[in-house]
């Protein structure tokens, strides 16, 4: 499934680690904003990656799963590029 990850950190090293660790495992589609192809087991890995880098008073994450028939159905405006190798959409579904 699609995942997009939307952050507000407020520290900039913690920001820094959280967007670290979502670019290993997605492609980073605004400044604070990721989308990842993931199994719900490598969900849970991820989740608990970010859920120990941050503070949970001062920051948020938001984890918005995508379906199929919704990522078929996105609009993309503006620059896209293709499909990567291992399906990560790179400005388009």
């Amino acid at each position: 499934m699609i995942y997009i990850i939307a952050y507000d950190i407020a520290d900039n090293k913690r920001r820094l680690r959280v967007a670290k660790t979502l670019e290993s495992w997605g492609y980073r589609i605004q400044e604070s904003v990721f989308q990842l192809r993931l199994d719900s087991a490598t969900l849970a890995c991820v989740r608990s990656s970010l859920a120990v880098l941050i503070s949970e008073s001062d920051d948020v994450i938001h984890i918005y799963p995508i379906c199929s028939s919704c990522a078929d159905r996105a609009d993309i405006l503006g620059a896209a590029v293709a499909l990567d190798d291992v399906g990560l959409c790179r400005g388009v579904w």
